[in-house]
């Protein structure tokens, strides 16, 4: 096989669509280049991988399939500073078969191939562990879906391919002693680590938690980060999440657990003084988890958690969102995630938060909690600044069934030949140009079945085309007319004559 067809068959996924990133040419505050992703309706072919390896436009693939099920997953980690060689030796030190690949943006991508596929639900789950495990939760996992809304236009999220301009490539991998890999070693890299899907879901990723006791029950980012011992710098806050589970573990003695973590967990120990202030801090009232600060952020699993016993308990931390995709029509269609599930949205679904939560509870009874209104629109703006968008075709919107059905009203009917056939409620084919009145063209729409449009958007539509309105008068009536120059219903091209050819020329 060739190269470009051993990197499709490796990446296999979606059949029906791909991805690329179109660039603005505006960055963001850390320089990184700003854009839109972009789904286009193709499978991805030998053919747009030659591009992609050769330096053309680059490549995304979707690893989600039509069924539901996935053959390769991704960690795309987005930390510019990342030390690849560190998360290559933790992989290989726990044998874990992932391959671990440079970004174009200077981060990571963690991969894990399979023979055959599985659910995609449960390559979400397991990625998800091993983020959490490597200290890189809240990472984008790939797959972001565990089901698609083909029937709605859904596709999936695609992640950026490794290799693009193979030979001068900044998207590489690296092998087992951190040395990066060209695309064809690549290739033969991978291949011993591909794992059957029974190995997969008995892999461990419960590396770094050595130690066992009653904090089994407890969230799994104090879990692992107690099996270490939390350093300088982050022993506050570690101690008052310690604290906050020691008085759901033990109501009445969970004073001498804060001291008796503070011995066996912190590395030193704070000082009593310390100690002491942080017991009267969570005396006062009921606190939660701080689970977005450092150092239990990195370690985080939030499925994993709400199902512990003193973890943060289902729904606590709110619906996660995320994955927002946009079906470019007319108008337009919104598929987010909520809580791994896809949920259809109108743009006032999307803007309105008691208009989702109705949403949510119709598609797939949940309804999520209410929050601050402020809150609800950076969540929403944070959402749209990552947005995804497929494109549809064009008599798939409303825009082009209008379309449609003004060359249909104008060029496949009866035509006049002269101005008072414009009362026969027809279009007038004079000289160059088409007349016809709006209200013969509205009646054409509904007999069609397209009431999409009021007359003021129809006038806006023919606007957009370039039409032109005018009064006539016939039969001394006035009628308002609008006009369309007759190349607009060609199909192809104006024929420009060629100057004669000279006889002599003339074989």
């Amino acid at each position: 096989m060739t190269l470009a067809e051993e990197f499709n068959l490796l990446f296999k996924g979606s059949d029906i669509a791909h991805g690329t990133f179109i660039v603005n040419g505006s960055r963001d505050r850390d320089g990184k280049k700003q854009g839109t992703a972009k789904v286009i309706r193709e499978s991805p072919t030998t053919e747009l991988w030659e591009k992609h390896l050769k330096g053309g436009v680059g490549l995304g693939i979707i690893p989600i399939r039509s069924d539901n099920t996935c053959k390769w997953g991704a960690i795309d980690i987005d930390e510019y500073d990342v030390d690849h060689n560190e998360i290559v030796n933790t992989i290989r030190a726990n044998k874990i078969p992932a391959i671990v690949g440079r970004t174009k943006s200077g981060g990571a991508h963690v991969w894990i191939f399979l023979t055959d596929p599985v659910e995609a639900a449960d390559m979400q789950r397991r990625m998800t562990e091993l983020a959490a495990a490597l200290g890189f939760s809240g990472s984008e996992i790939f797959p972001k879906q565990t089901t698609i809304l083909l029937d709605r236009g859904d596709t999936g999220n695609f992640l950026n391919m490794p290799y693009h301009s193979a030979k001068h490539s900044t998207r590489y991998a690296f092998d087992d002693n951190g040395k990066g890999l060209t695309a064809e070693q690549f290739i033969e890299y991978v291949k011993p680590h591909v794992i059957t899907p029974a190995i997969f879901q008995k892999l461990d990723f419960s590396f770094g938690i050595k130690k066992k006791g009653h904090l089994d029950q407890g969230p799994p980012c104090l879990q692992h980060l107690c099996s270490q011992g939390f350093g300088e710098g982050s022993r506050n806050n570690a101690l008052f999440n310690l604290g906050v589970y020691a008085r759901l573990y033990d109501s009445e003695n969970w004073e001498n657990l804060v001291q008796k973590y503070n011995i066996d967990y912190l590395l030193p120990p704070l000082s009593h003084g310390e100690v002491g202030t942080i017991i009267k801090q969570l005396g006062k009232k009921e606190y939660f988890y701080k689970c977005e600060d450092q150092p239990i952020k990195p370690f985080c699993n939030k499925e994993v958690c709400k199902s512990r016993k003193f973890g943060v308990g289902p729904g606590a931390l709110g619906s996660d969102l995320s994955s927002l995709t946009k079906i470019d029509g007319d108008p337009p269609i919104w598929i987010l995630n909520v809580d791994g599930n896809r949920v259809e949205l109108s743009t006032n679904g999307l803007t309105s938060q008691v208009q989702f939560q109705k949403e949510c509870v119709s598609q797939i009874n949940k309804f999520p909690i209410t929050v601050a209104q402020r809150g609800w629109q950076v969540r929403i703006q944070t959402l749209l600044d990552n947005l995804t968008v497929v494109e549809v075709p064009p008599d798939a919107t409303f825009k082009g069934e209008f379309e449609e059905l003004l060359y249909s009203f104008s060029a496949e009917r009866a035509k006049g030949e002269d101005r008072e056939d414009i009362l026969q409620g027809i279009a007038v084919w004079i000289d160059d140009r088409v007349y016809f009145q709006i209200k013969d063209l509205k009646k054409h729409l509904t007999v069609n079945d397209f009431n999409h449009y009021t007359s003021n958007k129809i006038t806006l539509r023919l606007q957009d085309l370039g039409a032109e309105k005018m009064f006539w008068r016939v039969r001394n009536k006035g009628v308002h007319v609008w006009s369309l120059p007759q190349n607009y219903y060609s199909d192809t091209e104006l024929e420009i004559p060629l100057p004669p050819i000279p006889q002599e020329d003339i074989l």
